[in-house]
């Protein structure tokens, strides 16, 4: 849209006159090796990215901010692959993609462009803005407007909605919202209202409402039993039936529990146990998991019915930490385990490495036998420095 081109442009052109000591953001390097998958007919891949993100929060008075962030991004890839201009929740298209179809590609985005005003016990915000729900840590079924994957390595941006939303505190331990959210098409819409408390025992989240022309409703609590984390969310969704694409399922009910503990010193453990109403136990159904509405809108990303997710991490040193994490799908008994290392090389540089490993059996006559299988080894190593 024109307009959405327009603001890409005002918006560069604000954070380049903004004096460089009153930006924020990050620059970050990132390179990644997947083995060739006879067995998947898919080739070995090369991929870099190198990223420069800047964000700025402007105030004009004291219950107005205007928040601005702006990413640019060059990405080589050995093998071309179509750049996935997911927009299930946005409605302006502020994404600029150039040589999408050669090896190497460029990518400017405004992920933030909103205004908050704030009086009182209220707080309204409109514009491209980061708005997420639910506690659990692994694979949150209350995380229903913009998840990131399970699998996402990186995590500390949040994409950005089009949106309006209003908060209200009716008690210093409470808070209700109510969030719409513009997609790129009408169906595609969400209305959402959280109400969200601070009890005795824990913390309790609700919400209910529309996403994407389904209707919703999901509860979730928090606490601790004996020094104990646990968290259960649970979300039921409608389904969604249009001409284009639809969702497998009328109705389903996407469900999780959390346990988290430190076990000695410095070693921390996360358990899930995933239940994914949205999938199927049948992994010849994963093609059509893929094609349907829920996916392609990036609402969710495992395809199977039940998981067992987990992580651990240890700190071997005060700037050294070792982690693994793994996804088992208990259907077709697939895995993911990704073992890693977080480096701190300074107070504001840090160096990732990963290498995930794939297990499962592999695809047969080009179709799927299992989520993990035929898939192979990668291989991640990121740095990134934050300003």
């Amino acid at each position: 849209m024109k307009i959405g081109r327009l603001a890409v442009s005002l918006v560069l052109l604000w954070l380049m006159a903004t004096p460089l000591w009153a930006l924020q953001g990050h620059l970050r390097a990132l390179g990644s090796y997947q083995d060739a998958s006879p067995a998947s007919q898919q080739p070995s891949q090369w991929n870099s990215v190198g990223q420069w993100r800047l964000a700025e929060s402007f105030s004009p008075s004291s219950s107005l901010t205007l928040e601005l962030a702006a990413t640019a991004t060059g990405w080589y890839r050995q093998h071309p692959t179509p750049y996935d201009e997911a927009t299930a929740n946005q409605r302006l298209d502020l994404t600029h993609a150039a040589n999408d179809s050669h090896q190497t590609l460029y990518l400017t985005n405004i992920d933030r462009l909103n205004l908050k005003w704030s009086h009182g016990d209220h707080l309204i915000s409109v514009g491209r803005q980061a708005i997420g729900f639910g506690r659990i840590v692994l694979n949150s079924p209350l995380d229903i407007i913009a998840p990131f994957a399970p699998s996402a390595l990186i995590t500390d941006v949040r994409p950005g909605i089009d949106a309006l939303r209003w908060n209200f505190n009716p008690t210093a331990a409470s808070q209700l919202q109510a969030v719409q959210v513009w997609g790129d098409n009408s169906t595609n819409n969400s209305s959402v209202i959280s109400f969200e408390a601070l009890l005795d025992g824990g913390d309790l989240l609700f919400l209910t409402g529309w996403l994407g022309s389904r209707p919703v409703l999901g509860l979730g609590l928090a606490g601790q039993i004996a020094g104990v984390g646990v968290k259960l969310e649970a979300t039921s969704y409608g389904g969604k039936s249009e001409q284009d694409a639809e969702d497998v399922h009328d109705e389903f009910t996407i469900a999780a529990i959390e346990l988290d503990a430190r076990l000695v010193d410095d070693i921390y453990l996360t358990v899930d146990y995933l239940f994914n109403g949205c999938g199927s136990p049948d992994a010849e159904d994963i093609p059509d998991l893929l094609s349907s509405a829920f996916y392609q809108e990036q609402r969710a990303y495992l395809t199977g019915r039940h998981y067992l997710l987990a992580a651990v991490s240890a700190q071997l040193h005060p700037l050294l930490t070792l982690e693994l994490f793994t996804i088992n799908n208990l259907d077709d008994q697939s895995l993911l385990v990704r073992p890693g290392l977080t480096a701190s090389l300074s107070d504001n540089l840090s160096m990732d490495v990963h290498y995930a490993f794939f297990s499962g059996s592999s695809p047969h006559n080009a179709s799927p036998t299992s989520e993990f299988g035929g898939q192979g080894d990668l291989a991640t190593v990121y740095i990134s420095y934050y300003f």
